[in-house]
C-alpha cells in the first residue's frame, strides 16, 4: 500500500532539544498507580523522520499544531481506564465500553491533522489498546497547548508522543497492548423511528439539573404530545422535563413510533463532557431501546469531531 500523506506544518527542523533525564515521579508527571500500567520515557528527540531510530517504517506519523483538540475529545470519553485505537488511512477512531453495556467513540479525520502520514504494513492491524489516563497525562505536560506528533511502528510497539513548547521537544514513549474486540453496540441492528436533533445547551442544563440520586433516567420519545421527556424519580421525588418538537432548540425531530425505555444514569453522566464541548447532538434511539447520542464539536479546521455514546436500556 501507498503511504497516505496530508501536507501541512511540522515541527520545526532547528528546534533546540533538551534532554529530560530526571525520575518521572519527581517531576510529578504521572502517579506510581499510572505508571505501573504503561512505562513512561523522557528523553532527546532529534528532527522528524519517517522512520524510528530502528530503522523500521513507522506506519503512522501525524502531526497537529495544537494538541488541545485531541487531549479534548480523549477526555470526553475518558470514562474507563483502557482505551482501543484503530489507525486507518481516513483517520484515528478511539473507542472504549464499561460492561458491554455503553460505548463511546470519537473519529479523528485526517482533515484535523496538519500532517497524516499512513504506511500500513502487510495485513497487520494497525491498532492496539493503552491506558488513556497517562496518555492525558502526556498530552497534559505543557498544559496541553503544545504542537503535537504522533508516531506508531505497528504491532507491538509502543506508541510515541513529540510534544512541543517555546523551542523544547518532550518525547514520551507509551506501551501499547493488544486489541481486544467486543461487539459494538449497533443501532441499525432493527429499525431506528426516531431520531432528535437539537443544540447541546438545552440538554447539558438538564443534565446538570438531574437529580443524582435517582437510578435510571427515563427518555420518553413519540411523534405526539409530549414529544421529546426525561423523567428521574429519586430521594426528592419524580422529576420531569418535556421538551415540544416546535422548542428552538430542536433543528429536526422525526418519530415515527412511541418509545419510552430506561437507562441507567451512571452509564449517563460522563457523556456530560461531550455534551459540554459540542454545539448539536443527535439522539437516536432504535425499536429495542438501543440509545445513540452523537455530539458534533467545532474545532478551528473545516471539518468537526464527531462523539458518539450508545447505551443499552436497563432491561437489555
Amino acid at each position: 500500500s501507498q503511504p497516505r500523506h496530508v501536507d501541512g506544518s511540522s515541527l520545526s527542523h532547528t528546534t533546540t532539544h533538551i534532554a529530560l533525564s530526571c525520575d518521572c515521579h519527581r517531576l510529578h508527571l504521572i502517579s506510581p498507580e499510572v505508571e505501573a500500567a504503561a512505562h513512561i520515557t523522557l528523553h532527546t528527540t532529534m528532527a522528524s523522520q519517517a522512520t524510528s531510530a530502528s530503522g523500521k517504517v513507522q506506519a503512522l506519523i501525524a502531526r497537529m499544531r495544537d494538541a488541545k483538540l485531541f487531549a479534548n475529545v480523549l477526555r470526553a470519553i475518558h470514562f474507563v481506564e483502557e482505551a482501543t485505537f484503530v489507525i486507518t488511512e481516513n483517520g484515528i477512531k478511539v473507542s472504549v465500553e464499561q460492561a458491554q453495556c455503553v460505548q463511546a467513540r470519537a473519529f479523528l479525520q485526517t482533515q484535523l491533522f496538519d500532517e497524516y502520514i499512513f504506511n500500513p504494513s502487510g495485513d497487520d492491524p494497525c491498532e492496539f489498546r493503552i491506558n488513556l489516563a497517562v496518555l492525558l497525562d502526556c498530552l497534559s505536560i505543557f498544559g496541553g497547548t503544545s504542537a503535537l506528533r504522533i508516531c506508531y511502528d505497528g504491532y507491538g510497539s509502543p506508541l510515541i508522543l513529540l510534544l512541543e513548547e517555546g523551542g523544547v521537544i518532550t518525547d514520551c514513549s507509551l506501551k501499547t497492548l493488544e486489541a481486544v474486540h467486543t461487539p459494538e453496540i449497533d443501532i441499525r441492528a432493527t429499525t431506528v423511528p426516531s431520531n432528535i436533533i437539537m443544540k447541546s445547551d438545552w440538554l447539558a442544563e438538564v443534565f446538570s439539573d438531574l437529580d443524582a440520586s435517582s437510578e435510571t433516567l427515563l427518555i420518553h420519545v413519540s411523534p405526539d404530545n409530549p414529544y421529546f421527556r426525561l423523567v428521574t424519580s429519586g430521594d426528592a421525588g419524580t422529576t420531569q422535563v418535556d421538551c415540544p418538537k416546535g422548542s428552538d432548540v430542536v433543528e429536526s425531530f422525526h418519530c415515527e413510533q412511541t418509545l419510552v425505555h430506561k437507562y441507567r444514569l451512571k452509564l449517563l453522566k460522563p457523556s456530560e463532557k461531550a455534551l459540554a464541548l459540542s454545539c448539536k447532538i443527535s439522539i437516536r434511539i432504535n425499536s429495542w431501546g438501543f440509545l445513540s447520542i452523537k455530539y458534533l464539536v467545532q474545532t478551528d479546521y473545516a471539518q468537526p469531531v464527531f462523539i458518539e455514546y450508545l447505551c443499552l436500556p436497563e432491561s437489555a
